[in-house]
């Protein structure tokens, strides 16, 4: 392809990653394991190495559990590349049956042993609590991936859905305790502007103008997933099928006006989805999922994108719910 992925430093650790994640939630259903392994081969070909997943991933579907897991954990065994890559997983999701949180140091133990399992390692690079539970001192939360980082089971964490309250509480602990911290944020956020009515899981967590500015302020790092909005932009720039669905999520003059603008600077959306991460004043690293090859080397090239001075704050300032 002749293109390698540029690489950050993710603040406050020493995981330098790609421009992109690599978004896994359906490796080993809707996209098949044999494909799953040629994108992942794709993405480190071209200087790719950060690679998210979860162990609710794929549980959705009548089967094998943590089958997203499993399927990585084949390639990296098969190939012998752990080296080369950095894993995120995440865990203690809520049950997705009863609807039941597992926020609590006991399934932290218990998803964080299943996660190493079936990703066939010793150990994970960036371990994220997949959801919130308000009711859990963050202090025992805290304490508990504290103890699996010193027994070397992992070597950072974070949150995943927190908001922006907890985060600071979080934060607060970590340093009168002396300890590393979430040093990442895992949040919804994307090019488009979101519609907050029109997202029906009131667990998700956006970015908002109050978080950003905490960000900016303490340069920690966000990890971002729905980051091309589900295809929204491009398929509303190529005159494609918009569902119900999307639209009542993304569709709004906001985003409408950002379209003119990136057309105006002659610039690809489906790359400048990606590139916007690129310019924001702390660590920031879109999580994104593709279909096919096809579609993860068109994320790839958006690395050597060249992007006009003042457009990514021209669309800051238009954006009214996510920053």
């Amino acid at each position: 392809m002749g293109i390698s992925m540029n690489r950050k430093v993710l603040t406050g650790t020493d995981l330098k990653v790609s421009d992109i994640c690599l978004g896994t939630a359906e490796y080993g259903t809707k996209i098949s394991e044999a494909d799953s392994w040629k994108q992942m081969d794709c993405f480190l070909e071209a200087g790719g190495n950060f690679i998210d997943t979860a162990r609710i991933y794929a549980d959705w579907i009548p089967g094998e559990r943590g089958r997203s897991e499993h399927t990585i954990g084949k390639f990296l065994k098969a190939s012998g590349k752990r080296q080369e890559v950095i894993i995120s997983t995440k865990g203690v999701h809520s049950d997705l049956v009863t609807g039941k949180a597992r926020v609590n140091p006991e399934c932290i133990c218990e998803d964080l042993e299943k996660s190493l399992e079936a990703l066939q390692t010793d150990y994970i690079d960036q371990y994220f609590l997949h959801r919130d539970d308000i009711k859990v001192p963050a202090e025992e939360l805290l304490g508990t991936l504290e103890e699996a980082r010193k027994a070397g089971k992992i070597r950072w964490y974070g949150c995943s859905n927190w908001t922006l309250e907890r985060l600071k509480e979080a934060d607060r602990i970590a340093e009168r305790e002396g300890m590393s911290g979430f040093v990442c944020n895992q949040l919804m956020w994307s090019l488009a502007d979101i519609n907050r009515g029109g997202i029906s899981d009131t667990s998700l967590v956006m970015m908002d103008q109050g978080t950003y500015s905490y960000h900016t302020q303490t340069k920690k790092s966000v990890m971002a997933f729905t980051s091309i909005a589900k295809g929204y932009l491009t398929k509303k720039a190529e005159g494609r099928e918009i569902t119900p669905s999307l639209a009542a999520q993304y569709e709004n003059p906001v985003n409408d006006r950002i379209l003119e603008l990136v057309r105006e600077a002659e610039l690809p959306i489906s790359e400048f989805a990606f590139a916007y991460f690129f310019f924001q004043l702390f660590p920031a690293v879109p999580i994104a999922s593709f279909h096919t090859v096809e579609q993860l080397e068109i994320g790839i090239k958006s690395s050597e994108l060249n992007v006009p001075e003042g457009l990514i704050n021209d669309i800051k300032r238009l954006k009214k719910h996510s920053i």
